[in-house]
């Protein structure tokens, strides 16, 4: 599989389409879409804004070797849990949140709201 495939198939994976992916990088759809046709080539400067911004692991991107992602978000919660106190169930929440695409974590929000404000309903049995 060659970079622009695996840059395609790690958009993908993310759940976003060519304009939001490039967006984060200051990049326009039309040069996202030559990347992954090939037409134009991935500078080492794009290649390195890439890893950082979506946590890519630049083996799997320029080799296509070892894992899509490196996974710093097991890092951050860990952080995050010692210093708020989380629990393990509490953690795995947070990771598993932090993998959804943009769109699915704007659902499980909304969803998460209607069940806060029934919580807070006067005649709500938790209450």
């Amino acid at each position: 599989m060659s970079i622009g495939n695996r840059l395609k198939k790690l958009r993908k994976e993310l759940g976003m389409n060519q304009t939001d992916f490039g967006a984060r990088l200051n990049l326009s759809q039309t040069t996202i879409g030559q990347y992954e046709k090939e037409t134009r080539p991935i500078t080492e400067r794009v290649i390195s804004q890439l890893t950082a911004e979506y946590n890519i692991n630049e083996e799997y991107l320029r080799h296509g070797t070892g894992e899509m992602f490196v996974n710093h978000r097991s890092n951050i919660v860990a952080e995050l849990a010692d210093k708020l106190l989380l629990s393990e169930r509490e953690q795995q929440l947070l990771l598993a949140y932090s993998t959804f695409p943009i769109e699915k974590r704007q659902l499980f929000l909304d969803f998460a709201c209607d069940f806060f404000h029934k919580l807070q309903e006067p005649n709500h049995p938790e209450r």
